[in-house]
């Protein structure tokens, strides 16, 4: 089994621009050298014997908000999630929480019957359930003693 997760190197950029503007107090909500980061969902990935579970946080996200696709053994999971806070007078002192656009890729094993593939998002969890081939799923042989 092998997924792939996408990498960012201007993710890598930032954060030391980052570091770097702390250090020395310059810190401003504005100042972002590098083009902006891309939103990355975290996830979990588990497998038991009969699936593969793909669990994705993307709070503030509505179900018509997500895209999903199979295309040569690739999962792609994209979308549109809640946008800057709005609210006139209103400055930004500090923002953690993050919208805009996502995407996430994900290989998918061979083993995997993607016809049966099954979406559920609740309470801001996107939960992908990929169940496996029934050939490739362990299987009891009961073996008789003569």
């Amino acid at each position: 089994m092998a997924f792939v997760a996408t990498v960012d190197p201007m993710g890598t950029l930032n954060t030391l621009s980052h570091w770097m503007e702390k250090e020395r107090g310059e810190l401003s909500p504005k100042a972002r050298p590098f083009a902006p980061e891309p939103r990355h969902p975290a996830v979990d990935i588990l497998e038991n014997e009969t699936a593969f579970t793909i669990v994705m946080e993307l709070p503030g996200v509505a179900k018509d908000g997500i895209d999903m696709k199979i295309e040569k053994n690739v999962l792609t999971v994209k979308g549109e999630g809640p946008g800057e806070p709005s609210g006139e007078g209103q400055h930004i002192r500090r923002r953690e929480r993050r919208g805009g656009p996502f995407e996430r890729s994900f290989r998918v094993p061979d083993s995997a019957a993607t016809d049966g593939i099954k979406a559920d998002l609740k309470l801001g969890v996107l939960t992908i359930t990929l169940p496996k081939k029934e050939e490739t799923r362990p299987r009891t042989i009961k073996v008789d003693v003569k």
